[in-house]
């Protein structure tokens, strides 16, 4: 089953001499269940993508069925429904809030869902933070703090999984142990991870990669050995 279905998918920033086109007449399939990883360097479209189809921002043109529901025809409050039902989110910015410990910027996100405390504690274990759930952020590393962001997105079990480079900042060594982390998450609970990296390493790690340059597809393929986080390194 598809997961999204694009079709000629354009977004274009400015106008008149500004104007960019950041995607350009994009279409592709995206199947449910799958890691993916979206590969291309700053500038290629990759951001502008993902913001499409986490509802986050609408595109100039084009389509996307999310399913067999047409997400570009929604408006802000169905947007922000569909973000919340569907949809979790990790950046390369944690995004924690400074004055809330790991466990209350996790339930933080549950409330807003109407969740319980369970789920959150659930979502810390999940991530390996049992023992650090009453940590403010300054008190945990940067490995930490992602990690509780992973754990804020996965509280409410959404169906999609949509990170933006959340290696981003990260060492080498923390950088593999999120990568461990975020396929553990696709395998136990099947979760559809959409991941975005500059790195052709992690691309490895992918069971399909989608390459963009320049606002384009510039290649898409499934790869035939899938390797462990720690089987790559950069």
């Amino acid at each position: 089953m598809n997961l999204f279905t694009i079709t000629d998918l354009s977004k274009e920033y400015g106008e008149g001499g500004a104007k960019v086109s950041a995607l350009k007449k994009i279409s592709l399939t995206i199947p449910q269940g799958k890691f993916i990883v979206i590969l291309g360097a700053s500038g290629s479209g990759k951001s502008t993508m993902l913001n499409m189809l986490g509802c986050m921002d609408r595109p100039t043109s084009g389509k996307i069925y999310f399913n067999e529901t047409d997400i570009t025809a929604f408006n802000k409050r169905q947007m922000t429904d569909f973000r919340g039902e569907n949809i979790g989110f990790v950046f390369q910015s944690y995004n924690l809030l400074p004055d809330l410990t790991a466990l209350e910027n996790v339930e933080f996100s549950t409330e807003l869902a109407n969740l319980s405390r369970t789920e959150a504690e659930n979502a810390l274990n999940m991530v390996g933070l049992t023992e650090r759930v009453n940590h403010y952020p300054a008190e945990l590393s940067g490995g930490e703090q992602q990690r509780v962001s992973i754990a804020r997105a996965i509280a409410k079990n959404p169906k999609v999984l949509l990170a933006d480079e959340p290696t981003g900042a990260l060492d080498f060594n923390t950088g593999i142990m999120v990568l461990d982390v975020l396929k553990q998450i696709h395998r136990e609970r099947k979760t559809s991870i959409l991941f975005i990296t500059h790195n052709q390493e992690i691309a490895k790690i992918a069971d399909m990669v989608i390459s963009l340059r320049s606002g384009e597809i510039l290649d898409m393929y499934e790869n035939d050995t899938i390797l462990a986080p720690s089987e790559v390194t950069w």
